[in-house]
């Protein structure tokens, strides 16, 4: 089978081989149709579905982009707890009007 791609999706599949995702095009050709076969199979409104906080968590670790889950808050300790930093000096405005002159 011959498949003609525009330039841009050609080179990611070629960047992703090269950086040792998929071993030969042909292997990451046949990951996307099966994707996409995938994805037809369980229809449109599976693809929309949101994720649960813990589901997008697993794969968040599952992909690697989370070493760890952190800890749920605790209910007890403040949501938002902002204390504003003081700053001694002159403010930035008159530095740069000052600056300008």
């Amino acid at each position: 089978m011959t498949i003609h791609l525009p330039q841009d999706l050609e080179r990611s599949i070629q960047s992703a081989v090269q950086s040792g995702h998929f071993s030969s095009v042909d292997d990451a050709m046949a990951e996307a149709a099966r994707l996409l076969l995938r994805s037809l199979k369980e229809g449109p409104q599976a693809a929309r579905k949101p994720l649960t906080e813990q589901e997008l968590e697993r794969k968040l670790l599952e992909s690697g982009f989370l070493a760890s889950v952190p800890p749920p808050p605790d209910p007890a300790t403040p949501a938002w707890s902002f204390e504003p930093v003081k700053i001694e000096g002159e403010p930035l405005s008159e530095t740069v009007i000052r600056a300008r002159r």
